[in-house]
């Protein structure tokens, strides 16, 4: 049987120029559309307030990383984490009857007792019962 060569590091993002990739590229160019609506929009001050703020997430969302993974991935898991159900595999199960405390029985001394008196073993009963032939 032939071997074939199994792809390795499949999940590399391909390259549009240099270092930018399309998903990078769309997040640049879509943050370029909106500054260019917000520009005929607002006032000028307010214009570049808005233009350094979208163009900073842009850039954060299209650069940053989080342990290797993409900050937007990084984002979306905690707020699902945060707003979906939570499974907790251990959960204390509540007694169906309440506890009741124990009584303890009082302690007698040997001497107000009857005396004890050595037992034989049941092995050596059986032993004796077998070599009479009585079981």
């Amino acid at each position: 049987m032939e071997q074939y060569p199994i792809p390795q590091f499949i999940e590399s993002e391909s390259k549009i120029a240099f270092f930018i990739s399309f998903r990078q590229f769309f997040y640049l160019v879509g943050a370029g559309i909106a500054c260019f609506f917000l520009y005929f929009v607002l006032p000028t001050p307010l214009f570049y307030l808005f233009a350094i703020l979208i163009f900073s997430v842009m850039i954060a969302l299209a650069f940053g990383k989080v342990n290797g993974t993409p900050l937007l991935n990084f984002i979306l898991g905690s707020i699902g984490f945060s707003i979906g159900g939570k499974d907790y595999t251990w959960k204390k199960k509540e007694s169906p009857y309440p506890f009741k405390p124990i009584t303890r029985t009082q302690i007698r001394k040997i001497d107000q007792g009857p005396v004890l008196q050595a037992q034989t073993s049941q092995l050596k009963r059986t032993r004796t019962q077998i070599e009479m032939r009585t079981k």
